[in-house]
């Protein structure tokens, strides 16, 4: 059968291959695993894209590929996906390449999809623009390293990382992240002291904050797609029996 995205028959050597035509990389990731999900996702990703996807997916989340002419195009097809899924929360990392980049999108559409779960964004479709800071500090190992050492601290501290996870949630408002834990105004000032010393950097400051923001969000964004529970890019030949994996 010749496939959208090859424009040609495809072949079990297309695994390691990029399409030639235009696409678009979805990676998935539910807020936690739900048995058949894969199945009823499989189904609605059919359904609205009209048998022109491959997906491989599992409990927890999965790839989607399929062709896209454009950029915009691509964002308005994950939207729908994502209003097809709506009955999880479900984020959605978005990669689109013009053709011969498939390897460079399947791994922008995973860092996407981990950071945004990382920074504890609403769920839904999350582009590289959306996480572009963050993006660039988990692409330097060296980056990475020291920022996950300096917030290590806070996030092993039972009290200190919900209160900083709270202020970061209220947009550095501290009075609003008193009230959400239900603390006084001045219990919340004491705790971000405690953060300022273990980090050396003061969440009570924007550029303080954005760095405890990004450094939290590395740290909880693992640094792979099997870690993350992000499948593999759909393989062509043979079925992995640990994932529902359909071709076009």
């Amino acid at each position: 059968m010749t496939s959208v995205l090859f424009d040609r028959p495809m072949t079990p050597e297309d695994t390691h291959r990029s399409p030639v035509a235009p696409h678009a990389h979805l990676a998935l990731l539910l807020g936690r695993p739900s048995p058949r999900w894969d199945a009823v996702a499989d189904e609605a990703i059919r359904v609205l894209t009209g048998d022109r996807a491959r997906t491989a997916l599992s409990s927890g989340g999965g790839r989607v590929v399929l062709p896209c002419r454009d950029e915009r195009r691509a964002a308005h097809t994950a939207a729908s996906v994502r209003t097809a899924l709506r009955d999880r929360p479900v984020w959605i990392g978005l990669a689109w390449s013009p053709g011969g980049e498939g390897t460079r999108a399947a791994h922008e559409a995973g860092d996407v999809v981990r950071l945004s779960r990382g920074l504890r964004l609403a769920p839904g479709v999350y582009r590289l623009r959306d996480v572009m800071m963050e993006y660039a500090c988990a692409g330097s190992p060296r980056v990475r390293a020291a920022m996950v050492a300096r917030i290590a601290p806070v996030v092993a501290d039972a009290v200190l990382r919900p209160t900083l996870e709270a202020v970061i949630d209220a947009g550095g408002n501290r009075s609003r992240a008193a009230r959400a834990l239900f603390i006084h105004r001045s219990t919340i000032d004491y705790r971000l002291g405690r953060v300022r010393v273990l980090t050396g950097q003061d969440p009570a400051d924007s550029r303080g904050l954005q760095y405890l923001r990004t450094a939290l969000a590395l740290h909880q964004a693992p640094a792979s797609d099997a870690a993350a529970g992000v499948d593999p890019v759909p393989e062509v030949g043979g079925d992995d029996p640990g994932h529902r994996v359909s071709r076009v």
